[in-house]
């Protein structure tokens, strides 16, 4: 079986991705898979030290541990975007509307979320964070800042600049390619 993970040496075909190109992108699926695979390493700030965690909560640094990564991601996306409804919520995540709604279900019900239907529209339901629980979502919304400010902290200002430039440009792009965004 080949090595998949260098790309060193080779060149693109005509209209094929470039060897940059490859590489850049198998650097960001290992950079997925580490931030998946590392979630429910971080310990307990109270902790013993032994690298135990407060059960599924250690990960995402919210106090509820009931609270599934889907819940925290979604609490995270409300955090960063403001008030949604539950469809620009399900749009937002790539889910459908009724596993955003059962995920909002989820928040509410460990008090992350409040959710009203629509004074105008009763069919539309709105979602916002609890403001008692903003601070809880911040931490989680800043779970590997430390990680990242020490992966930043050998460049300099430009290519600091430039990263940020490649992942607004990488998101940007990826928003565009969502179904029902055209």
């Amino acid at each position: 079986m080949a090595d998949k993970t260098s790309v060193v040496g080779r060149s693109a075909a005509p209209g094929a991705a470039s060897d940059t190109t490859l590489e850049t992108s198998r650097l960001l699926v290992e950079f997925l898979h580490a931030a998946y695979a590392t979630r429910r390493l971080d310990t307990d700030v109270e902790g013993n030290g032994d690298g135990a965690t407060k059960g599924d909560a250690g990960h995402h640094g919210t106090e509820s541990a009931d609270m599934s990564s889907h819940a925290v991601r979604a609490a995270i996306h409300i955090y960063q975007h403001g008030e949604r409804t539950v469809g620009q919520l399900a749009t937002g995540l790539g889910i459908s509307y009724g596993w955003a709604s059962r995920v909002v279900e989820e928040l509410e019900k460990a008090g992350y979320a409040i959710r009203e239907r629509d004074a105008d529209d009763r069919r539309v339901v709105r979602v916002r964070l609890n403001p008692d629980k903003s601070g809880e979502v911040e931490r989680a919304y800043q779970w590997r800042g430390p990680t990242v400010a020490a992966a930043l902290e050998p460049l300099g200002a430009p290519e600091r600049a430039a990263v940020r430039i490649f992942l607004r440009r990488l998101n940007s792009l990826l928003r565009e390619e969502e179904p029902g965004q055209h």
